[in-house]
C-alpha cells in the first residue's frame, strides 16, 4: 500500500470527526455528553469489533502462537519505553502532597491567586511536575482500540487477524495503565488495581473471544440473525470513535493545543519514535509480515484516551492529557502512512 492510498484512508477515517465538531459547535451536544458516547463505544462497539474479529479467522496453531507473541512483544515494548521514561522524568515529578494542597485551595484548577513568590514558585513546579507524570503515559500508551482498530480494519479489510492482534495489543495496555501507569500519575501505590486491570471491556471480550477461537466457532457457523447484530454494533466502532475526536477537538483551546513543547515532545515520542524504534528491534526476526506491520502500526497510533481518563479519575493533569491525544491524533495523519512506507 503506497503513501497516498493510506494517507486518503486514514483522511477519510479522521473527515468522520466532522458531524461531532459541528454538532458541538452548533451547541446540539453538550460536552458533558462525550463521557456518554465513549460509554457506548468503550463498552459496546469496541468489544463487538474485537469478537467479530476473532470470529472472522479460523483457528490454527500458528495463529494461536503469533496472538501470544504479539501479546509479550507489545507488553515488553511498552514497558521498556515506560520505564525508560520514568527513570528519565521521575525527578521533575510533583509531590503529590503538594498537589494535593494546591488543588483544595484552588490554586491549581481553581480561581486562587497569590503574590507570595514562594507559594507561585511551588504552583509552577507542581504544574510542571504534573505534566512530566502525565508525559510518560501519553508517550507510551496509544489510542490502540478506539484509533488503532478502526485504522487497521480500513488499511487491512481481509486480514481480520489484524484486529485480533490488537484485542491482544489492548489487553497488554489495560495491565499496564491500571498498575504502573494509575502509580506515575498519582504517585501512590493505592491506586494500582489489578482489578481493574482484568476486569474491563476489552479483557473480558478476549475471555468470550478465545475460547470461541480455540473451539474453531466463526461466523459461519452462527445464526444470521446473530451474525448481524455483531456485524452492526462492530460496524460503529470508526463513526462513533471519529465523532467522539470532533466533540474532543470542538472544545479543546486552540491556542494551548499548540504552544506547550512537552505536547510536542511526547506525541513525537508516540507516534514516530516508538513505532521505529519497534520495527528496527523486529527487523531481524522472521515472523509473519502481517503481524509485524500491525505491531509497528499499533505502536504508531495517538495518545490514548485512557490517559484523559485516568487523569480524569485522579484529578491529575487533564489538560495536558487532552492535547496530547489531539495533538497526535491530528499529526498521525502524515506519521501512518510514513510508517506504511516500511511495509
Amino acid at each position: 500500500m503506497d503513501f497516498t492510498t493510506t494517507a486518503v484512508s486514514v483522511l477519510l477515517l479522521v473527515a468522520m470527526a466532522i458531524p461531532g465538531f459541528i454538532l458541538m459547535k452548533a451547541k446540539v451536544v453538550k460536552p458533558s455528553s462525550i463521557a456518554y458516547f465513549s460509554a457506548l463505544l468503550l463498552y459496546v462497539c469496541q468489544p463487538f469489533l474485537s469478537l467479530r474479529s476473532f470470529l472472522q479467522v479460523e483457528f490454527t496453531k500458528e495463529l494461536a502462537i503469533n496472538l501470544a507473541i504479539v501479546f509479550a512483544i507489545s507488553m515488553l515494548a511498552q514497558g521498556l519505553l515506560f520505564g525508560i521514561l520514568w527513570a528519565v522524568l521521575f525527578r521533575k515529578f510533583d509531590k503529590p502532597e503538594d498537589s494535593a494542597m494546591l488543588i483544595e485551595n484552588g490554586f491549581i484548577g481553581g480561581h486562587t491567586c497569590t503574590n507570595e513568590s514562594a507559594l507561585q514558585s511551588l504552583v509552577k513546579t507542581t504544574v510542571r511536575g504534573r505534566a512530566y507524570r502525565v508525559m510518560v503515559l501519553a508517550s507510551t500508551f496509544g489510542n490502540v482500540g478506539f484509533f488503532g482498530v478502526p485504522v487497521l480494519q480500513m488499511l487491512f479489510p481481509q486480514n481480520p487477524e489484524a484486529i485480533a492482534y490488537s484485542a491482544v495489543y489492548i489487553v497488554s495496555m489495560n495491565l499496564m495503565c491500571w498498575t504502573v501507569g494509575s502509580y506515575v500519575l498519582t504517585g501512590d501505590k493505592k491506586y494500582v488495581s489489578l482489578k481493574k486491570a482484568v476486569f474491563n471491556p476489552q479483557t473480558i471480550t478476549l475471555f468470550v473471544a478465545l475460547p470461541l477461537f480455540f473451539c474453531r466457532v466463526t461466523l459461519n457457523v452462527l445464526p444470521d440473525a446473530l451474525t448481524k447484530i455483531i456485524g452492526y454494533l462492530a460496524d460503529m466502532t470508526a463513526p462513533m470513535c471519529m465523532i467522539i475526536l470532533g466533540m474532543r477537538f470542538a472544545v479543546a483551546p486552540v491556542k494551548e493545543l499548540f504552544t506547550d513543547w512537552r505536547v510536542y515532545v511526547s506525541t513525537a515520542i508516540k507516534i514516530l519514535i516508538f513505532p521505529l524504534a519497534v520495527y528496527l528491534v523486529l527487523l531481524p526476526f522472521d515472523m509473519n509480515e502481517m503481524m509485524r506491520t500491525a505491531l509497528v502500526i499499533l505502536s504508531g497510533m495517538p495518545s490514548a484516551s485512557i490517559n484523559l481518563n485516568l487523569a480524569e479519575l485522579y484529578g491529575a493533569d487533564q489538560k495536558t492529557a487532552a492535547n496530547n491525544i489531539l495533538l497526535s491524533t491530528l499529526l498521525c495523519i502524515i506519521t501512518i502512512p510514513v510508517l506504511m512506507l516500511l511495509f
